[in-house]
């Protein structure tokens, strides 16, 4: 099991599942477009790793690394 914070700059991964309940961050997650299946490409890392920049539905995203723990990938 691998969580997408974990993930390598210019991969591509599927999101799989979520981890916990459906809490605010989950919630808030599905609501920018993170949904089982859906192909997530990790563009960039911030210099202290607290921040990922995604490509995620032809758009892109920055987001804390924390809120990535809860999301699997394969």
């Amino acid at each position: 099991m691998m969580t997408l914070d974990k993930g390598k700059v210019g991969k591509t991964l599927m999101i799989d599942s979520f981890l916990g309940d459906i809490d605010k961050i989950n919630q808030r997650l599905l609501e920018l477009g993170f949904t089982q299946g859906q192909r997530v490409r990790i563009v960039a890392k911030s210099a202290m790793k607290k921040a990922v920049l995604l490509e995620i539905r032809g758009y892109l995203l920055s987001i804390r690394t924390s809120m990535l723990a809860n999301v699997v990938v394969k």
